[in-house]
This record gives C-alpha cells, structure tokens and sequence, in this order.
C-alpha cells in the first residue's frame, strides 16, 4: 500500500468515526515513503468536543489503535485544547510524538485550527529538549552502572538484557547532549543519527560487539566523550 492508499484508508476511517474532525494528519512511515508490509498508519485527528460524545471534554484526547480495511491504525484524536495539553507531556518527557506528528505528518485535512497548531509545535520543537544538568547526570550514573554489571556478566541472558539496556541509555544520553529530542525504537536511532551521525556510528558498533567485555569496553568510551562515569558521591 503507498502513501495514497493509506491517505484513503485514514480519511474513510474519519469520516465513519470523527465525523466532526477539521484536521486530519497522515504521519509515520505513510507520509515518508519508508512504508513496508508491517507499518501501521499513523493518524492525528483534531475536532471539537462533540465529536468525541456528548460528556467530552473541551480538553478531551484519546489514543486508540483501530483495524480497518485489513490496515492497523494508530489513531492520536484531541480536541484543540487536548492536543496542547496532550503535547505539553510530550515536551516533558523529551518525547514530543504528537508536535513531530503534527509538524512532520503529511495534512489530508487542515482546519482553522491548523496552522496556530503546527506554529506552536514547530517552535517548541526548534528550542530543542531543555533537560536540567541533574537529570544528565543521573543519567550517566545509569550508564556506569549499566557498564561495571555488563563487563562482570556471564549468563547470556543477563548479558543481552543489560546490552540492550545500555544501547538505549546510550543513545538517549547522546541524543539529549546533540540537541536532538528523543524516540522510541527505531525513532531513537534516527534522531540520534539527525543530530550526531558520529555518535550513531559509535553506538551502531557496541550494538554489534558480542563480547560483553569488549562491549563494556566500547561503552565507557562513548560515555567518556558525553561527560564521563558517574563514580563520586551522588543523591538521586
């Protein structure tokens, strides 16, 4: 299915369950062209309260996934009011899904509502995360724990699961120290790779190293370079 068809699902899918939407944002995979046999189609819809049912609130939001038409949707609905607030968590959690959504996603419908939105969105986005010097450092903390307890470990499970712990925490911290707001899975690694392709490329590389030593070994280095190990006295 291409980008049109999948525009043609999410607008038939509207019109049967948010008949009042004025907004409708096709994002994800669907509006990049990156598109495989397994992507959902990802779907922000704006409209007023009423839409959602006589009780909604004027801030209402609601996230649903839905099956139509053999196609998984991931359906992001609020009302002016809700996606700000909704947006706002976002922002805090230095994941900001629904701004990128909004700002990135290719409109199928765009009511008055839409530009003020997609404003806001954009400029809260172009300051970047704000995270304060405490939470960095709690952060590196983590990390060097995460370090000693994989060049100790033994048990391949313990090893994969504290490899994959550590990747994450990686490519978190290295992303925040870019400038770059973070993601979840595979929206991790791009970010990451937006904002320091050179950190990607250093993270890629623990990602592939099977010894837990030598992985340890390459982590430390990429932590080295992101401020360093925690090892002093720290209150959490």
């Amino acid at each position: 299915m291409d980008a049109d068809d999948a525009a043609s699902v999410a607008l038939r899918f509207c019109d049967a369950e948010y008949r009042g939407a004025t907004t409708v944002v096709l994002g994800g995979s669907s509006s990049t062209g990156r598109r495989t046999a397994t992507s959902d189609i990802d779907l922000l819809v704006i409209a007023p309260a009423s839409t959602f049912g006589a009780t909604a609130r004027d801030d209402h939001g609601e996230a649903r996934v839905a099956h139509r038409d053999g196609e998984r949707l991931d359906v992001f609905a609020y009302t002016v009011a809700g996606f700000r607030v909704w947006a706002e968590r976002d922002f805090a959690s230095l994941r900001p899904v629904l701004p990128f959504l909004l700002t990135e996603g290719t409109p199928l419908r765009t009511g008055d509502e839409f530009d003020a939105l997609r404003r806001w969105s954009a400029e809260r986005l172009e300051v970047g995360p704000q995270p304060a010097a405490p939470q960095l450092e709690l952060r590196r903390y983590a990390i060097t724990d995460l370090i000693d307890d994989l060049a100790d470990a033994s048990d391949p499970l313990t090893i994969a699961a504290i490899h994959a712990d550590l990747l994450r925490a990686l490519g978190e911290l290295a992303t925040l120290a870019a400038g770059g707001w973070l993601g979840s899975g595979k929206w991790l690694a791009r970010r990451l790779r937006a904002v320091d392709p050179a950190a990607a490329e250093l993270l890629e590389a623990f990602a592939g190293e099977p010894d837990p030593a030598r992985a340890a070994a390459a982590a430390s280095r990429m932590l080295d370079g992101l401020g360093g190990r925690v090892d002093t006295d720290f209150t959490r």
